[in-house]
């Protein structure tokens, strides 16, 4: 199974890092950028001061700066304990003759710095689903939206070569689950406020 997902991995990885032009180049390392910290913050906050209302803000923002650094912890964490090689790498060292390769002498496509190491899960997809995952959930109606972002930034970190399409999912997931945990420990909070009024 393990072999399987592998394989496909490489095949999908390849799919997307080969089709390239300078357009897209600038395009999804423009879009990449959606998926920091630093750029994801704000624009939570000001959907917060917006959307929470004030008697809930202070809990919210607590709840969820927990949540995200939460996540983003644990991404390292488990980016720290399996050590996967960036496609850089993991190209570059495979044997021609390997049944995982692409084709042989595949020649990754690089927007951006080389990176060689700590691959899976992906920092910038888990960031961008934390902050999507936390607007769909909390506010629905066309928040759901915001996970359009964080799918163009998992996709942007295969096609600038940084990234496998399973680092990407993980990334997600980890993020996702983070954020429903978060969410029902807010409610749980805020009931709980609201049941000692």
């Amino acid at each position: 199974m393990l072999s399987f997902l592998l394989h496909a991995d490489d095949r999908i990885f390849c799919l997307i890092n080969s089709h390239h032009t300078p357009f897209f180049d600038w395009l999804f390392s423009t879009i990449t950028w959606l998926g920091n910290g630093w750029v994801i913050a704000p624009l939570l906050l000001f959907i917060a001061f917006i959307k929470i209302p004030k008697r809930n803000l202070a809990v919210f923002i607590t709840v969820a700066t927990i949540g995200i650094v939460g996540s983003s912890l644990t991404n390292s964490y488990i980016k720290d304990q399996t050590q996967r090689p960036r496609p850089l790498l993991h190209f570059a060292t495979k044997s021609p003759d390997s049944s995982l390769s692409c084709r042989t002498g595949y020649t990754v496509h690089i927007v951006g710095p080389k990176l060689f190491q700590r691959s899976f899960p992906s920092g910038h997809s888990n960031t961008a689903f934390c902050a999507a995952a936390l607007v769909a959930f909390m506010f629905g109606n066309w928040f759901w939206l915001a996970f359009f972002p964080a799918i163009l930034v998992a996709y942007s970190r295969v096609y600038m070569g940084v990234h496998f399409p399973l680092d990407t999912l993980g990334g997600a997931i980890v993020g996702i689950v983070f954020m429903v945990l978060t969410l029902f420990i807010y409610n749980l909070l805020v009931r709980r406020t609201h049941d000692s009024k």
